[in-house]
């Protein structure tokens, strides 16, 4: 190839020389002028030749120059964007260098573009997020390129912005309408801006957390203040309600009434207060008939709550023959304690009261069985009556210990002993079990004293007694056989009886004495561990003295 191009140029030359000969033949150069003139002619090619050369050597030079400064961008563009440089073929001339350096500098600068303004595009939605959820933005790279790893942060940053805004929106939505359900209920007018930003709603209002917490504990004092008129308005119609009842008021007024009082916004309690107001004035006029009814409605609390005698004296204005305001408060104030101690404990006192129906039941079922006149019954009332005894021995022990068991946690709970006509339920239960023994004991006295009497009276007027029928011998062992058990079995007969009855007296004078003083009473784990030891010393339930009597 290089042999073509020289001859060529040598063929040109001995053209080029053809021709200025030819010319310096018609100008009519001698020999010495056409030397000089070639001399001329080949400094000047020289000249030309050196001229291109240096050139080339500077386009040379320019591209050694260009293909260091693409192989340092080339190097530096794979460094920033973590990817893996390419290799060249060891055989590429400067002229390929040059054209694969700028080839893979440009698909560089192309991604470097495009992580670019993809990292713009992100960084301005995260902007918008940002300052409608008033959060900080994620820092900037502090790198020429952003990496990969960057861009994938910001956009999970975003999406959880995205996901964070929907929330609070929600949240928005949830506490507007209960805030403005809240003002209606309670009549309320928004009076500063956060309220009016929040009645204009999700558009005007900035999502940023203070501002959402914020309507959190506007929205919990709403309710608060909701609660407190709803306590208030409660409050006052249980007054208006007992007046009405001591005042006996028609039930077709009250209804009227009511009908317009719905609701606890301030306007109703305004409306309860002004009837409440009217109702006192009117009972300040009937003021010993509303004392009367009251006292009967205290009398019905005080047989329902097991109220000592004590404890009923201490109340003085009950007796009072004063009738005032004061002593009319008093009675309220009395009702009004009585009522809750009863709705507070109403499943205790049912437990009672279903205890104490058992009792009743058990011993009109013990003074059937000692009447003689029983055996003459017909038609399967002794099979009817036995099954009621048994259902009796079997339910009385339960209930006595599922009271005790409510008791005591209610005791635990508060304390203090909890008191039925005055004493500790174990005391109370004990009590009448005794009361019950010293009936029979007093009976079977009686009975005997009444024998005696005869027999002496008899002896000394010398009067036969009448005859008496032959009763049957099972019956007379049967009662016999109940008899011993009675005072065999009993974990309170003989010496253990007297020693609880003596235990009882003491303990009840010793109430009287100290005035039932609340700080100084037992709880029941204290009395439980004073009683108990004697109980189990023949029975360990807490229906043992009932097992041990039958």
């Amino acid at each position: 190839m290089e042999s073509l191009h020289e001859e060529a140029l040598i063929t040109e030359y001995r053209k080029t020389s053809q021709q200025l000969q030819l010319i310096w033949d018609e100008i009519g150069f001698d020999a010495e002028c056409r030397e000089v003139r070639v001399s001329h002619v080949n400094a000047e090619v020289k000249v030309l030749l050196q001229s291109m050369v240096e050139k080339e050597k500077q386009f040379k030079k320019k591209m050694e120059s260009d293909i260091a400064r693409l192989g340092q961008q080339f190097y530096n563009l794979n460094k920033d964007l973590h990817t893996k440089i390419a290799e060249t073929a060891e055989n590429f001339s400067l002229l390929e260098l040059e054209n694969f350096l700028r080839k893979n500098v440009e698909i560089l600068m192309k991604e470097v573009r495009k992580r670019t303004a993809r990292l713009k595009e992100l960084q301005i939605v995260e902007e918008e997020l940002c300052k409608r959820l008033v959060e900080e933005p994620l820092e900037t790279p502090g790198s020429r390129v952003p990496a990969l790893d960057d861009i994938e942060q910001l956009e999970r940053r975003i999406r959880t912005l995205e996901q964070e805004k929907v929330n609070r929106e929600k949240t928005f939505q949830h506490l507007q309408s209960t805030i403005l359900e809240l003002h209606e209920a309670l009549e309320h007018k928004p009076n500063c801006t956060f309220e009016f930003d929040i009645i204009a709603g999700m558009e005007y209002f900035v999502l940023s957390q203070r501002n959402l917490q914020k309507m959190k504990a506007m929205k919990v004092e709403l309710e608060q203040k909701l609660e407190q008129n709803q306590e208030e308005s409660c409050d006052l119609k249980n007054q208006i309600q007992r007046l009405w009842d001591q005042l006996e008021v028609e039930e077709q007024e009250r209804n009227d009434f009511l009908s317009n009082v719905e609701g606890h916004a301030p306007s109703t309690i305004t409306k309860l207060q002004e009837e409440l107001g009217r109702l006192k004035a009117k009972r300040q006029q009937n003021l010993s008939k509303c004392i009367n009814k009251m006292r009967r409605e205290i009398e019905d609390y005080w047989e329902k709550c097991y109220i000592s005698e004590e404890e009923r004296n201490n109340f003085t204005d009950y007796i009072s023959d004063e009738y005032s305001e004061e002593v009319l408060e008093s009675h309220e104030q009395q009702v009004h304690k009585l009522t809750k101690y009863y709705n507070d404990n109403i499943a205790i006192f049912n437990k009672i009261e279903q205890r104490k129906e058992l009792w009743e039941k058990f011993v009109d079922l013990e003074e059937r069985a000692n009447d003689p006149n029983r055996y003459g019954n017909r038609g399967g009332a002794l099979l009817k009556e036995e099954k009621q005894r048994k259902t009796v021995k079997k339910d009385l022990p339960l209930i006595e210990k599922e009271l005790t068991t409510m008791i005591l946690s209610w005791e635990v709970a508060h304390g203090k002993t909890f008191e039925v006509m005055g004493m500790s339920i174990g005391d109370y239960m004990d009590n009448e079990w005794w009361q019950y023994r010293e009936r029979k004991e007093n009976e079977k006295k009686k009975k005997q004293t009444e024998r005696v009497s005869r027999l002496n009276y008899e002896s000394r007027m010398g009067t036969r007694p009448p005859a008496v029928k032959r009763r049957l011998p099972s019956n007379d062992t049967l009662r016999t056989s109940k008899l011993q058990r009675v005072s065999e079995d009993h974990p309170l007969s003989a010496k253990s009886k007297n020693i609880t009855r003596m235990a009882l007296r003491e303990r009840n004078q010793n109430s009287v004495r100290e005035g039932h003083n609340s700080s100084e009473v037992s709880t029941y784990s204290h009395f439980a561990s004073n009683v108990n030891p004697r109980r189990t010393c023949s029975t360990p339930n807490l229906g043992g003295t009932f097992l041990g009597l039958i």
